[in-house]
């Protein structure tokens, strides 16, 4: 009998504790026909185990905020790849968006895979992001490590293309000044609690 892998098991638990009320008619695990004849991570594998699953990402009376749905599956260390609006991330390019032409495209949901091995489906790692807004400091040009991951995954989510390596270098400051300047914040590259506090919304 088919299992959802135990790793995303948990992000669905954490999804339905944050968003209790939100619209699920989107979401699935359990490849249809359509997905049953062609190669597809909602299928399941050699020990029956499926490794994708799609999180309804709009309406209901608590509507998700998409963009750390789409960026608490990228920086989670089990996943291979993420697909939202047209676009695919992929860890095996740092998370850079590229366009995605599949018959799906993936609007009304989030697709997550993580990778086809035992670990990935096992791995304990905690869905930080999908639980809450992580308590990042000021982030700003020449800041690195996991809370400028999180950043980055979050720009892409609200449509940036940066690799997510941590790096707060040219193109991420690049990519903040845009971002402050399309939502008419204070372009200053900083990602302090007005910057922050957008981005989460």
């Amino acid at each position: 009998m088919a299992r959802l892998a135990p790793s995303l098991v948990r992000a669905r638990t954490v999804i339905d504790a944050r968003w209790p009320y939100r619209d699920r008619r989107s979401d699935g695990w359990i490849g249809d026909v359509a997905h049953q004849g062609r190669n597809s991570d909602h299928n399941p594998n050699a020990r029956g185990i499926v490794d994708a699953i799609d999180v309804d990402m709009f309406g209901g009376t608590t509507p998700v905020t998409r963009g750390a749905i789409v960026a608490g599956f990228i920086v989670h260390p089990a996943t291979n790849y993420v697909i939202f609006n047209r676009r695919i991330f992929q860890a095996d390019d740092l998370f850079r968006p590229r366009v995605y032409n599949g018959i799906n495209p993936h609007t009304e949901h989030c697709h997550c895979s993580v990778f086809q091995s035992v670990s990935a489906e096992n791995n304990p790692a905690p869905w930080t992001m999908l639980a809450g807004w992580p308590d990042w400091p000021y982030l700003r040009k020449t800041s690195a490590g996991q809370h400028v991951r999180e950043l980055q995954a979050l720009l892409n989510a609200w449509g940036s293309s940066l690799a997510c390596d941590g790096d707060f270098g040219p193109a991420t400051d690049t990519a903040v000044r845009a971002y402050q300047a399309r939502y008419g914040l204070a372009v200053d590259g900083i990602v302090g609690s007005e910057t922050r506090g957008h981005l989460f919304t």
